[in-house]
């Protein structure tokens, strides 16, 4: 058991509170809890002292209006306007929970109420002499509601979101020395008169002994993982790696506490907050501001009063005598935010109606956008021929404009043409043969001219005659024009022989020239005539 003088005071984990009224309830070991500033403070204050979270505020205040439905009678005469439409708009996430709601809800889960006012310490309002438990709720003078709690209950959410988040980090996580890393960021007195290691019968470092008392079990490697990006760098994790550094090999140092020797930080100081049982933090308010910042900053819809295009909501249409919410989505939001225009699902009409009659949905059926939505990869673009013929005469140009004699006389610089001969053959493409140019001529000098390119050598080349019906072909005709319509037998379409060689069986010659291609039939023994 931790004597003493080594337990610490619980506190909230922040500065001096800058509130007077806070200042005012904290000498009196009472400390308020601060609710984001909203319509639902109240239901969000009571969903946390009920159920101990406020994302349940929704579920509260839908189970005010229908107690307060079922109670007609006891509550109709606290209400001056007409009754069903004050439940109709408490409904709204908009409306904002008065007293009235209070005294509901108190009745409803059967709690008396401690109400503290600025610079009151409370006032107990006793709803039945049955109730068992009381509820501790702060109202300022803006009507916004937050919760009260006392030091013990400080204590015990102090312990239970610790433990919370130490099962998160080590056991999810699996962090090495997650205590050792809250108390060298939070308490670094602690170790500056010195620490000593404690051994187990194998040489094995087990726990880290600090001079005031309090002691620190190391984990092992084989039960943690690494924090470096590189677990191969680590030579905690990693036991092959070589070290020149004395007896480490029989205690390594774990990779958080290298983390500390460098100065640097494995987690942000409000998560070394919340895993000290001594500090109690308001996680759903920090969430919560986070939350909007970056909605904000992303233009992101969170279901909300702060509508987006595209967002999936609930409208009340002028036709509804009742003022039922209908589901839609918004097409079109105007500048001053007064008029937008939606398109409702029950109707399928796109319909223009007031800002103000928009509502987000509850949030069990809010889905949150995705923030980082899959593209579609880019495809690269074909290049035209136009894009290709410019882009050559731009480079041909440039080619001859280097080589362009300033002072137009023959002679010319041979490296400086050299080497912008290859420059130039390597920005043209593949399919263009490198340029090649002329030496240069001389005075006196015979010039030997390039022989011509030899002529083409006519080879035969075999194509299978082709299938037609019969019935269609004449008698009287000696040669047939292929046509794409024929139908042809299975097999190679032509086959090509090397000169001197005959046909293959079933093959006819035909002779490529300047005329149209003919095939000549099986029976006739001289082909036509082929003009060149």
């Amino acid at each position: 058991m931790m004597s003493g003088s080594l337990k610490r005071s619980v506190s909230l984990g922040s500065k001096t509170a800058s509130d007077s009224m806070d200042r005012f309830l904290e000498r009196h070991f009472l400390f308020r809890k601060h609710i984001v500033l909203d319509a639902s403070s109240l239901f969000r204050a009571i969903a946390e002292q009920v159920y101990d979270t406020q994302m349940l505020h929704h579920e509260v205040r839908m189970e005010c209006v229908r107690y307060m439905f079922r109670k007609r009678g006891s509550f109709r005469n606290y209400v001056e306007a007409d009754y069903d439409e004050y439940l109709l708009k408490l409904e709204k996430p908009r409306t904002a929970g008065t007293l009235l709601e209070l005294r509901v809800l108190c009745h409803l889960y059967r709690r008396n109420v401690v109400l503290h006012k600025p610079f009151d310490l409370g006032q107990l309002l006793i709803f039945g002499d049955s109730y068992p438990e009381t509820l501790r709720i702060f109202v300022d003078r803006q009507g916004h509601f937050d919760s009260v709690l006392t030091m013990s209950e400080i204590e015990t959410a102090a312990v239970c979101q610790a433990v919370a988040f130490k099962m998160l980090y080590e056991r999810v996580f699996r962090l090495p020395d997650v205590s050792l890393a809250v108390e060298w960021m939070l308490y670094p007195e602690t170790f500056k008169w010195g620490t000593d290691l404690e051994f187990d019968p194998r040489g094995n470092v087990i726990r880290l002994v600090c001079s005031n008392g309090r002691s620190y079990q190391l984990d092992r490697p084989e039960h943690t993982c690494c924090v470096l990006k590189n677990y191969e760098k680590c030579p905690f994790h990693n036991q092959k790696l070589e070290l020149h550094e004395g007896n480490f090999r029989s205690m390594p140092v774990s990779c958080m506490r290298r983390i500390f020797e460098q100065n640097c930080l494995p987690f942000c100081f409000t998560v070394a907050k919340s895993l000290n049982p001594y500090m109690y933090r308001n996680v759903e308010l920090s969430c919560l501001i986070a939350a909007r910042r970056e909605a904000k900053a992303l233009n992101i819809y969170t279901g909300d009063y702060n509508f987006k295009v595209g967002a999936k909501c609930q409208v009340v249409l002028e036709a509804n005598m009742h003022c039922e919410l209908s589901i839609c989505h918004i097409q079109a939001i105007d500048k001053d935010n007064s008029v937008c225009e939606v398109f409702v699902e029950g109707q399928g009409k796109l319909l223009t109606v007031p800002y103000n009659s928009l509502h987000p949905l509850p949030p069990s059926e809010f889905k949150p956008w995705d923030r980082d939505p899959k593209r579609r990869p880019k495809l690269p673009g074909l290049l035209k021929m136009s894009t290709m013929k410019r882009q050559f005469l731009q480079m041909e140009n440039a080619s001859n404009s280097k080589f362009r004699c300033k002072d137009n006389k023959p002679h010319q610089n041979f490296k400086n043409v050299a080497s912008a001969d290859n420059k130039i053959s390597e920005m043209l493409p593949t399919q263009y043969p490198p340029l090649i140019r002329p030496p240069p001529v001389h005075d006196n000098q015979l010039v030997s001219l390039p022989e011509p390119m030899p002529t083409a050598i006519r080879r035969p080349v075999f194509v299978p005659p082709p299938f037609v019906p019969p019935g269609l072909m004449q008698p009287d005709q000696r040669f047939m024009q292929l046509h794409r319509l024929m139908i042809r037998p299975p097999g190679p379409v032509f086959f090509i022989a090397p000169p001197g060689s005959s046909p293959p069986p079933g093959m006819l010659p035909v002779l490529i020239g300047n005329s149209p291609l003919m095939i000549q039939p099986a029976n006739d023994t001289q082909p036509p005539p082929a003009e060149f």
